[in-house]
């Protein structure tokens, strides 16, 4: 999940994912709140872990970038739509999450 840096930052300040994926049971969940609905990430949702199954590590799956003036869009992608169900409506320009 990317977002600009002015409203992402913010959004996970003070969350740090170790690599070696240590402490992340205690992250703090994630709200996000489209249309007076609001979806829960968990760290289960935005930590992904990569790498073999007996040395895993983990990263963040929300990150920020500097994006050019006015552009307020997120890229949500797998951490978003892994955990909720998807509709992409391309009649309506809309896309909608399912909980």
């Amino acid at each position: 999940m990317v977002g600009p840096a002015a409203i992402t930052d913010p959004l996970i300040e003070g969350i740090t994912v170790e690599s070696d994926c240590s402490g992340i049971e205690s992250l703090p969940d994630v709200f996000l709140t489209f249309d007076d609905v609001t979806y829960t990430l968990t760290h289960e949702d935005y930590v992904l872990k990569v790498g073999s199954e007996d040395a895993p590590q983990c990263v963040m799956g929300i990150a920020s970038m500097e994006f050019p003036e006015g552009f307020n869009y997120f890229i949500f992608g797998d951490v978003l739509m892994r955990k909720y169900n998807t509709l992409f409506d391309a009649n309506n320009n809309t896309v909608s999450f399912f909980q």
